[in-house]
């Protein structure tokens, strides 16, 4: 089944919270997922639906002219491995080509961390085109050092119109 991607809306607030509570292993930080709950209606945002279900979502941020992170992705863990997070994905590429974006990246824990859901966090970014650009231990907690991984959106993919 192809999940459908729409816009945030606050009725799915409530979902987006039992998604970010089924994966305690990347969002266990009190703190950090009331800050993603209050960016869903704050930036743009879009959830996957399979039926009425809602099964992923996303949160895009625009820092600069045509620099855009995403800020926030999950899927339900019984959908990993679907299509989903790339569905996810596409869409927040579409939307930020439509507004003139050159390049998408996105920050997560670091391959010199053990993690191995983390590792496979980075194995499916860079397998929908990520490339690592730089770990930092700046950027993190203590005994978090970040990762940066880039994709360049390229003139091609582009919408007609785009800048």
């Amino acid at each position: 089944m192809t999940p459908r991607i729409v816009p945030f809306e606050s009725r799915f607030l409530r979902d987006c919270e039992a998604l970010i509570a089924s994966l305690p292993g990347w969002f266990g930080i009190p703190e950090a997922n009331a800050r993603f709950l209050r960016d869903f209606p704050a930036k743009p945002s879009w959830v996957a639906l399979l039926g009425d279900t809602l099964v992923g979502a996303v949160t895009m941020e625009r820092h600069f002219p045509g620099s855009f992170e995403i800020s926030f992705l999950a899927v339900r863990p019984e959908h990993h491995r679907r299509g989903i997070g790339r569905a996810l994905v596409r869409g927040v590429e579409a939307d930020a080509r439509a507004h003139a974006g050159r390049f998408l990246h996105v920050r997560t824990l670091g391959p010199s961390h053990p993690d191995a859901g983390y590792a496979r966090t980075r194995d499916f970014y860079e397998a929908i085109g990520f490339e690592p650009q730089f770990e930092s231990t700046a950027l993190g907690s203590p005994g978090n050092p970040i990762v940066v991984l880039v994709k360049p959106l390229s003139p091609e993919e582009r919408q007609p119109g785009d800048v």
